[in-house]
């Protein structure tokens, strides 16, 4: 399979995966997407590191060539980027930056898959499949993938096991995250049976902090953590070996379709639903919760319908 990455967006995420992956020289020609013809210094200075990479191309262009696009990776715009913005008027310039892109794409004989990066995935994810008319296992959002990873390494320091050991997914959205601590293994061991054992380095009060910790967690904290998953989805996608890993994509709530971080397989193919997890009773309501707003986010975009 081609690699052929867009990436779209000026924001520190964005210069930072194009450094990270000039660092790895992964073989992956990324087209970066820029809206002027002139580029800004700080947009030709990584071109110029890219230099000495043997195997990664990296260009930049405002006309790329869609049809030759396997991934389009999205993310902040620039309107979302501004300070003292509410949440409202982020969300809003998110979307409209999506169907920019969603837009010019579909003009453009554009046949690949999307990624949502930022924080809005959800209402991104929805959106774009309401409107570009492709299929559903195309579009997804990097989600609570990176909240996923950090709870398995802060485990794995508290436990001193190899974090591909443990296996924890969080659910829900980036802000409004439920780790699914009953579905959790550590060695193929149930972790809250862990907890229950006498004497055990593992406590509720560690699970406590770890959810403390998810909430304080901004982009700028989780960076490494973000790359990293950036990686899975790239290894997912273009190689033959898939990975089962929470992704935002879109979920039937009731008669209404919404999108929401839940584990996924993620292959050349594509995002493939998985069966629904058997949480607690206190997940399920959780997530049942989450589920409701953004469902209701996504009905004061589109007027309710």
């Amino acid at each position: 399979m081609s690699r052929n990455v867009l990436i779209c967006g000026n924001d520190l995420l964005v210069e930072a995966i194009l450094q990270h992956n000039i660092v790895q020289d992964k073989e992956i020609s990324f087209i970066w997407y820029q809206k002027d013809v002139e580029f800004p210094d700080s947009v030709q200075d990584i071109l110029n590191s890219a230099v000495m990479a043997k195997n990664l191309r990296l260009t930049a262009t405002n006309t790329p060539e869609w049809n030759d696009i396997d991934l389009l990776l999205i993310g902040k715009s620039e309107s979302a980027s501004e300070k003292d913005l509410t949440f409202e008027e982020s969300l809003r310039a998110e979307i409209h930056w999506t169907q920019l892109l969603i837009n010019q794409a579909m003009a453009n004989n554009f046949a690949g898959k999307v990624c949502f990066l930022t924080e809005h995935g959800e209402e991104q994810v929805f959106s774009a499949l309401r409107f570009s008319g492709l299929p559903d296992n195309a579009i997804f959002g990097l989600g609570t993938l990176p909240l996923s990873m950090l709870v398995e390494k802060m485990i794995s320091n508290i436990l001193k096991i190899d974090v591909r050991q443990i296996h924890v997914s969080v659910l829900g959205t980036f802000a409004d995250a439920v780790p699914a601590w009953s579905r959790g293994l550590v060695a193929g061991t149930p972790l809250l049976s862990l907890i229950a054992q006498e004497n055990s380095l593992f406590t509720q009060n560690e699970l406590t902090k770890i959810e403390e910790r998810l909430k304080e967690s901004s982009e700028k904290s989780l960076l490494p953590v973000i790359l990293a998953s950036i990686d899975r989805v790239f290894e997912a996608l273009f190689s033959s070996f898939a990975q089962i890993i929470p992704l935002t994509h879109q979920v039937q709530v009731d008669e209404q379709k919404i999108a929401i971080s839940e584990p996924v397989l993620l292959s050349t193919q594509g995002v493939s639903q998985l069966p629904t997890l058997n949480l607690s009773e206190d997940e399920k309501q959780k997530l049942v919760d989450i589920k409701d707003q953004v469902l209701s986010q996504i009905q004061s975009l589109t007027g309710g319908r």
